[in-house]
């Protein structure tokens, strides 16, 4: 800490507050002083301290009245407390109540500095934690684009729910920015440090969903042993068969897994942030999806609504995905013309944000150097509907089509799990010791 410490005293007795400042001004610490609970209140209010040094008995209020205080402040301030014989045992609840430590009368000078030091110093480690904390949930929240009623919604939701450690549902269309909300509450959460883990749970059998979950009897850990001190995301969790719903809620309803194996239960340490496509509760009324586990799920949810009912954001989306792409202001711009926007907001976007995206660069690489036109982008938009040219006759061949439709598949499960090969056959539906055969077939390098 550059400056020095700031200590408020708090003491009824004048010979003792005096002592006390003595010692604290000659280690080259700033101190200032209140003679009971009130006039350190009125102090607290007029300037932020790093410790407080309180006695416990005072006349009027206690110096433990002071701990809700002390606490309420960002970042808290540790306070330290003064006892006598008889107040031991109320130093020792105050701590649990949220107090740093306590020192015992006669007071051993050397034994006080280095409390106080240490509890600045656990401040300023709270403060850079905070710090940091904020700056990945701006930078999380930051990639959340747009001004409309139904995007300042989500961003307060998030705000909302991110401190706590409370389940999250996020639901909405495919495209829409779910894993971008997942990893907003988890930047701007208590687990920002620890890891952010996703698990596919489309299309995997029983067998395979609990590998993935809890680990295998080799080595390899399953998803909540990676996610440990983290972020557990389950995506596409509208897609989990009644068998996998099953175990999923015997999991989470004992609070612990057990890796085939052994013995002992690990207590599940993780964050649970879950997506879903569908309305999960529509499928609860269905019959499709266990009641108990969606209350489990969705203690805070969180909805998306899709771009066709935000189109006002389109501008915004657009020149943030230009602008992450190295565009410089002036190009971005002249690619946003009013008669380019008119073009993008007359589309519904079925693909919602992922499909602009794909359209943008798209259109990016046909325009080259140049701002891509109107018509640029209508072609585009025209090509990508449903009223499509009839197939020549190759395209009738059930061999190249399934081809090519593999290597798309692959590519786009690579594209969207960022490289991540285990996460792409995860998505995918098959083995990871499989994908590699299915990347040299398609000629696809690392």
């Amino acid at each position: 800490m550059s400056r020095p410490i700031r200590v408020l005293v708090v003491d009824d007795e004048p010979f003792v507050r005096e002592s006390l400042v003595e010692v604290l001004l000659a280690e080259g610490l700033e101190v200032a002083t209140a003679k009971n609970v009130r006039e350190a209140r009125s102090q607290l209010k007029k300037r932020a301290f790093d410790v407080i040094v309180s006695d416990v008995r005072m006349p009027g209020e206690s110096g433990i009245q002071l701990i809700d205080e002390a606490q309420a402040r960002l970042p808290p301030t540790p306070i330290v407390l003064v006892t006598g014989v008889g107040t031991v045992g109320e130093a020792v609840a105050a701590m649990k109540k949220g107090a740093f430590d306590f020192v015992q009368k006669p007071i051993d000078p050397d034994a006080l500095v280095l409390l106080v030091r240490r509890a600045a110093e656990h401040r300023a480690l709270l403060a850079e934690v905070q710090s940091l904390r904020g700056a990945r949930a701006d930078e999380a929240d930051s990639r959340i684009v747009g001004d409309s009623a139904a995007m300042e919604r989500v961003r307060t939701l998030i705000a909302q729910v991110a401190p706590g450690d409370t389940p999250v549902l996020v639901q909405g269309e495919s495209g829409t920015g779910k894993e971008l909300v997942a990893r907003a509450v988890h930047a701007a959460g208590p687990r920002a440090r620890g890891p952010f883990v996703r698990l596919v749970c489309a299309g995997v059998t029983e067998e395979e969903f609990e590998a993935q979950l809890c680990g295998t009897r080799r080595s390899r850990g399953g998803r909540l042993e990676e996610a440990e001190g983290g972020t557990l995301v389950l995506d596409l969790i509208g897609n989990l068969s009644a068998a996998n719903q099953a175990r999923l809620f015997a999991v989470l309803e004992s609070g612990e897994y057990r890796r085939p194996g052994e013995a002992e239960p690990r207590v599940i340490d993780a964050r649970l942030v879950t997506l879903a496509t569908v309305d999960l509760a529509q499928h609860v009324k269905a019959g499709t999806f266990r009641a108990d586990l969606y209350y489990r799920l969705a203690a805070f949810p969180i909805l998306i609504a899709p771009l066709r009912e935000h189109k006002e954001d389109i501008a915004a989306i657009s020149a943030a995905w230009l602008a992450s792409r190295g565009a410089d202001p002036l190009a971005v711009g002249a690619a946003l013309s009013p008669a380019v926007l008119d073009v993008l907001a007359s589309y519904d976007w079925p693909g919602n944000v992922r499909e602009l995206e794909n359209v943008l660069e798209r259109a990016a690489i046909v325009s080259g150097a140049s701002a891509p036109t109107p018509e640029v982008l209508r072609t585009i938009l025209e090509s990508g509907g449903q009223s499509q040219a009839a197939p020549d006759l190759f395209e009738f061949n059930i061999r190249s089509n399934l081809d090519a439709r593999e290597k798309e598949l692959l590519l786009g499960a690579l594209e969207r799990a960022k490289g991540k090969k285990r996460d792409a056959s995860d998505l995918l539906g098959i083995d990871a010791r499989n994908l590699g055969y299915y990347l040299r077939k398609h000629h696809i390098k690392d």
